[in-house]
């Protein structure tokens, strides 16, 4: 009975000291557990204006997964810039699988990109947490941009033709703003859906 008694006491010790240590990181933060850019910071004195898109990422662990890209477009339709998309699709993959984040592909074209061109909008898969991209109001060939009304576009490939998009518009007329857009999903009843979630966008003159 002595020993039962004990190995509940340790059971008991050991639950509260994981707790406490779980507590720690999360308050704490030791190990700078937090939000990480996904690209280098910009250089936005040109514009003064800048677009930030927050959103915590899951890595689906299947075949033909875990691509995705942001981009701007005028409210005609036209492409303006990519703000980030995932390297292996950018570098080629699309060939191989059409189906990778196709609206990206058809909008940006990056067959007729240069690896350098390429290599600025896009980075490896990343591991999953939070993370922020950002837009400094710029085209593809780094002009400022005159317009003051745009589309922004978060499309995601969580399995095969299993496609997640956020879409929608924005103005920089009505000074800073904060939205939390809302999801439309290939498959509805989709179990990946947590690949890109808690999507935050918003705008900052600076």
């Amino acid at each position: 009975m002595k020993k039962r008694t004990k190995i509940i006491l340790l059971c008991i010790a050991a639950f509260i000291v994981g707790f406490v240590c779980f507590a720690y990181v999360m308050v704490m933060n030791p190990f700078n557990i937090g939000i990480y850019p996904l690209m280098p910071a910009l250089n936005n004195e040109n514009t003064g204006k800048r677009l930030e898109i927050s959103f915590i990422y899951t890595k689906q662990r299947l075949i033909a997964s875990s691509q995705y890209a942001f981009w701007i477009e005028d409210m005609d339709g036209n492409y303006i810039d990519t703000i980030f998309v995932t390297q292996w699709t950018a570098t080629g993959g699309y060939s191989y699988r059409p189906h990778s984040i196709p609206l990206w592909v058809s909008a940006a074209q990056p067959s007729g990109k240069s690896d350098a061109q390429i290599d600025a909008i896009s980075g490896a898969t990343p591991r999953n947490g939070v993370y922020v991209v950002s837009w400094d109001f710029t085209d593809s060939k780094g002009n400022p941009v005159t317009q003051t009304q745009f589309r922004y576009f978060i499309e995601g490939t969580m399995n095969n033709e299993d496609d997640v998009l956020y879409t929608g518009t924005f103005t920089t007329e009505d000074g800073a703003w904060s939205r939390t857009p809302i999801p439309s999903y290939t498959i509805q009843d989709s179990g990946y859906k947590g690949m890109l979630s808690n999507v935050i966008i918003a705008f900052y003159e600076e």
